[in-house]
């Protein structure tokens, strides 16, 4: 049986993945939620990592010393750098952890995954765009700084996780794959400054805005929206993916050469 390992900072964005699984067994992985299912042969194991590379690079490293997969994929939401639109799917060729002072590390996503999520992004019916992605340290909020953001990394989107999973999946040679849907756009503000409420002063300083600024609620709401349409996007590419990876452990049982990577 192959089993393949998905990361994501929520519940939330794990959904998608989890919604073709049917019965799933909710347990822990030390301080992580994690849920195990399977899709014909293929064990899933969906594990919430929290947000921010630290936590995600520990979900990572448990994941991988508590189960011998074949494969690890970082999901959930980016923001666009580039041109991409809401809900679209972005498939990242690379990640570039931007989380440390120089010299940066580029991780390449395996090339056999690559070809089975572009194989499954055709019956998914949704826009999507291949490319490098940065991970950084902090909620990139304001339109200027993904817009300078994109120019002097050149990467399509940015998130906070996948750099460090992708390192736990380097040191163990394990294939990696970032697979996300944006929700916001690089040329819009987000509602607020997400950063205040990854500290307790902040959550205070956050909370207080919501109350001089009520408007900011309607524009939580329609990020809410976009979320949305993101998910539905990655779970239709969820459906399709399952499928091709279905077939291809067919293939791999009938020895024909399997297009999930190799070790």
């Amino acid at each position: 049986m192959r089993r393949v390992a998905i990361l994501a900072a929520s519940g939330r964005e794990l959904a998608p993945a989890r919604e073709a699984l049917g019965a799933v067994q909710c347990g822990r992985l030390g301080v992580f939620e994690r849920k195990v299912g399977r899709v014909g042969d293929i064990e899933v194991h969906l594990v919430n990592s929290g947000m921010g590379a630290v936590s995600a690079f520990a979900a990572a490293e448990a994941v991988l010393a508590d189960a011998a997969v074949d494969a690890i994929v970082s999901t959930g939401y980016a923001g666009a750098l580039g041109v991409a639109g809401i809900g679209e799917v972005i498939v990242g060729s690379e990640v570039c952890d931007w989380t440390n002072e120089l010299p940066r590390t580029v991780y390449r996503s395996d090339a056999g995954l690559l070809a089975t999520a572009r194989e499954a992004l055709g019956p998914a019916r949704t826009a999507w765009s291949q490319g490098a992605v940065v991970t950084v340290d902090n909620v990139v909020w304001r339109a200027a700084e993904k817009q300078a953001l994109g120019k002097v990394s050149g990467a399509i989107a940015v998130d906070m996780e996948s750099a460090a999973i992708a390192r736990a999946a380097a040191s163990r040679n394990v294939p990696f794959l970032l697979v996300r849907a944006v929700s916001d756009r690089a040329g819009d503000d987000l509602p607020m400054d997400f950063n205040l409420w990854l500290t307790p002063g902040g959550r205070v300083r956050a909370l207080a805005q919501l109350v001089r600024r009520p408007a900011i609620l309607w524009s939580l709401f329609r990020m809410k929206r976009q979320i949305e349409q993101g998910s539905q996007n990655m779970g239709r590419f969820f459906q399709a993916w399952w499928r091709v990876l279905g077939r291809e452990h067919t293939s791999a049982r009938m020895n024909v050469p399997a297009a999930m990577g190799v070790r």
